[in-house]
């Protein structure tokens, strides 16, 4: 069975989370999904499933020789150049204060193009396009 079906489910390794805002932009967006494995602290860059007081939010994290800086995609990458906006100060955290707060790791992402649908309580119909009637003139 796939991890997809799987994510959630009694005795997976696998997590299931929806996105609900647009911060992680152009990567993920509001509606979408990550499935994420807990893990208490670095694998590697990438999206972390962190925690927040009692919430739970998903950072893209980037390793900067040691420091590990969290960001928001959407407010702090220039989506062009991939690069940092200038003036960005985003947080930082050494490798040992990032595993107190880390809950996992995102190891797939889902991109969703109907949320009903997906969610398996609708349905999808096709629409049918009809021309418009012709008729052949005599030239």
């Amino acid at each position: 069975m796939s991890a997809l079906a799987l994510a959630g489910a009694a005795g997976s390794k696998n997590r299931f989370m929806r996105i609900d805002h647009n911060g992680l932009y152009p990567e993920l967006r509001r509606g979408d999904y990550v499935i994420w494995q807990e893990v208490r602290g670095f694998v590697q860059e990438g999206l972390y499933v962190v925690a927040n007081g009692p919430f739970q939010n998903v950072y893209q994290v980037q390793n900067c020789g040691g420091k590990l800086a969290l960001l928001w995609p959407d407010r702090d990458i220039d989506p062009k150049t991939r690069e940092r906006k200038p003036g960005v100060e985003p947080l930082e955290y050494s490798l040992e204060d990032f595993a107190k707060f880390c809950l996992g790791f995102v190891v797939a992402t889902v991109k969703v193009q109907h949320e009903g649908a997906f969610l398996g309580g609708e349905t999808l119909k096709g629409r049918t396009a009809r021309a418009p009637k012709r008729s052949l003139v005599a030239a």
